[in-house]
Order: structure tokens, then sequence, then C-alpha cells
């Protein structure tokens, strides 16, 4: 699989002389890196072998197969949610990143949304992760096309206006803003960020401006409360000043054994406010591979096991990944439940050169009232392509638009991550 493909003369031979440096990596470590490798895959703490090997996997060739076999046997036995749902209540849309790339911008997004916008927005609540600041006395530090140095990202009104629907549908309810880049623009790029959202009515939640607020956000249709959790695993280069620690959700979540009373409080802080049923996001896992590490998978439970939560949606790994359903025991209630995870939606509305980042997905999910009055859903997985035709950009819904097309050498790379998740 060729990884990436640039767009510019500039990018072009940039990445070609990245996978010229990376082809003795290949005949040394070619056959053994086609199994993921599992780091903690933060820039805090990660050694030289840590970025060869990532630099690797994002321009040379992105790992097909698990970190374990066990792994791949998890998603190979995939139960789906299939309630009957007698009495409708609330729709939900979860979307993946929100990323500020330099080919989100008015010129070239004219048609973005025309496939999927009205779904997508049409739902009752809608959520996905903006991961960028939005500091408008800050300069605007767009994703270059290749990414060869730090990125403190920050974005403009006019590339979130693009973000939200681009004034042709009601935009979001709730972002979560804890994610790599909350920090990017320092404490003072998570104050604007929110109270720019404040003024379009936006609730946020994983990051917040003073210590008393609180860690969840509630939004309430039909007479069902729904609560949002947001956390991450890391925040790149920075971490939060002293005695600021409460400003961002960060927790370790690619390390074994990570702590996570926080989350368990937070849930339950949500539960005791009035939330019937949590939507808990995990910006985590490792980018640029089909699937999610075995430690990303026992989290995942872990957090269903403990903490009682209805959805998890993961993010961070730049490309999507696979999802499935978890039968446990509600630990507030004691009653046997089913959760739902997608271990990441990937990059929403983004313009990568690596390839599969150009997969995504958004879940939809309808909640209401079974034959015995308890509150039950079903979640629906609407895989996506985000396209460039002409320097124009379009998402559309990936079965459809893979079963007319044709198969260009980009599709077929981006059809071999479709199967993997969706078989």
């Amino acid at each position: 699989m060729k990884a990436v493909r640039p767009h510019s003369i500039k990018g072009i031979i940039l990445c070609h002389i990245i996978q010229f440096l990376c082809l003795p990596l290949y005949l040394i470590k070619g056959k053994k890196w086609l199994r993921a490798r599992t780091f903690e895959e933060n820039p805090i703490t990660m050694g030289f072998k840590d970025i060869v090997y990532f630099a690797y996997k994002y321009y040379f060739k992105s790992p097909l197969l698990a970190d374990s076999i066990e792994v791949e046997r998890h998603f190979k036995e995939k139960p789906v949610l299939d309630n009957q749902i007698v009495e409708p209540l609330v729709t939900v849309s979860i979307g993946g990143d929100l990323m500020p790339y330099e080919m989100i911008h008015e010129e070239f997004t004219q048609n973005l949304w025309n496939e999927v916008g009205a779904e997508f927005f049409g739902s009752d609540v809608v959520f996905a992760n903006l991961e960028t600041p939005l500091h408008e006395g800050h300069k605007n530090n767009f994703v270059p096309e290749v990414m060869l140095s730090d990125m403190h990202f920050n974005t403009d009104k006019k590339t979130f206006s693009i973000f939200n629907g681009q004034g042709k549908y009601r935009g979001f309810d709730v972002l979560s803003i804890a994610n790599n880049h909350t920090l990017d623009q320092g404490s003072e790029g998570i104050d604007k960020t929110i109270e720019f959202l404040n003024n379009k009515n936006i609730k946020s939640v994983g990051a917040k401006s003073q210590k008393e607020d609180k860690d969840f956000k509630i939004v309430e249709v039909n007479g069902i409360k729904i609560g949002f959790v947001a956390f991450t695993y890391s925040l790149n280069q920075f971490l939060p000043e002293k005695r600021e620690e409460w400003r961002v959700n960060y927790l370790p979540l690619n390390t074994k054994d990570c702590s996570i009373d926080m989350i368990e409080q937070q849930v339950k802080d949500c539960r005791n406010a009035g939330a019937e049923f949590i939507i808990c996001s995990v910006h985590a896992g490792n980018a640029y591979q089909v699937y999610p590490s075995e430690l990303t998978v026992k989290l995942f439970q872990k957090i269903f096991d403990t903490c009682g939560v209805d959805v998890i949606a993961g993010g961070h790994p730049h490309n999507m990944q696979p999802w499935r359903s978890y039968a446990f025991k509600d630990p507030n209630t004691g009653k046997e439940k089913q959760g739902f995870a997608i271990y990441s939606l990937g990059d929403f509305i983004a313009y990568d050169i690596y390839t599969w980042c150009h997969v995504t997905a958004f879940v939809k999910l309808e909640i209401g009232k079974n034959t015995g009055g308890d509150l039950v859903f079903n979640p629906i997985v609407k895989p996506l392509l985000m396209l460039r035709e002409n320097k124009h950009l379009r998402l559309v819904y990936a079965k459809a638009y893979f079963e007319k097309a044709k198969m260009t050498s980009e599709l077929k790379d981006m059809k071999i991550l479709y199967d993997a998740c969706v078989s």
C-alpha cells in the first residue's frame, strides 16, 4: 500500500525522500511491522525508535494486522445491538475529529456536506470532537500538507463554519475539546474556544475555564437526558500548569493499568445530575492502523464494566477502526446491559495526505423504550469517504460509492480499510 499521496510538487519530493529513507527499515523490519507495534504514542514520552516507527507507518507502509491475534479474533465475532424500540424518543449523531487542515477552506468545500449533511445534522443531538483551539486573538495555524515538525493548531470562525455545516444545517449541540491539541494555544486557548462555542450555543466537554464548572454536559430531548463526558490520552508536548490540572480531562490512557477513577467519578456525577444515557468520548489509541491495540480494547471494556457508560466514541487514530457491542453488568444497577464502542470514527472533517485518513464514519443512535419500558438504543454506523475532485472536497457514503466507482489505486487502498472494519 502506498501510504500517502501528496498533492504539491514540494510535498511529492519530501515524501519520496522520506520513503527512500524508509527502504532499509522495510528490508529489516517489513515482515515484523505488518503487525502493529504498540507504544504510548505520546509525543512527550516518545523515544527515537518510536518516532522512526511512527514515520514508517505513516509515510511508507501501514500495518494490516493487529498487535495480537486475540484482537483480530475479537473483531471477527461482531455482536450488533438489535433492540426492539417501540417508542422512539431521541436520535443522536456522533462524528469524529474536526481538524483544521489547509484544504478545509471555503474555496474547496462548497459541496462538502451535500450528500450527508441532512442526515448527520438532522438528529436531535449532534456531537463530535473539535481537535483544535479557536483563539481569534492568535494567528491561524493549520495542518500543513507534509507534517515534519510540532504543530500547534489554531483555527478561525470561517473554518469552524465549514465544520458546523456551513450555515445550511443547524450545526452541533455538543463538542468534545479534550484531545492532544487542547493546549496548543495554552490555557487562554481553552478559555477562548469555550467562549466562542458558548456564543454559538454549543456546549463543550472535556476541558473547562473554571475549576468549579461541571465536568460533564447534559442535553434533554423529549424528556430523555443524555450526558456527555470526554477524555484524552495526551496533550502533545504540553501539560497543564501546576494547580491547573483540572483544566483538561487528561489521563495516560495508552499506558498499561491506567487508573480510570476520573472517568468513573465524572460518569457518576453525570448520572447523579439526571443523565439516563451517557456517551463517553475517548481520545486515545494508536494512529494509522486497521485495528486498535489490545491495550485499547481492554481499556474500553474496563470503562464499560467500571463506569457503566452506554456508548464509547473513540478518536485520535485518524482513520476509521472497527466497532462492536459489549455485554456487561451495569455497576450502578447490577442489571445486565449492552454498550456500544467504535474504536475510531476517524478524521471527520479533514484532508490528510495519508490515504486511510479519508475513510471515516459517523454513528447514528436511535434511543427509545422497549416493550418493558426500559431505555434501549440501536447504533447504526455510517462509513464515509472524504473525496477530492479537482481540489473540491465532499463527504459521501462509502458503501454506495464503492459499488459504482471505478476503482483507482487510491480507492483500492481505502477499500482495504473499509473491508477490514465492516466485514
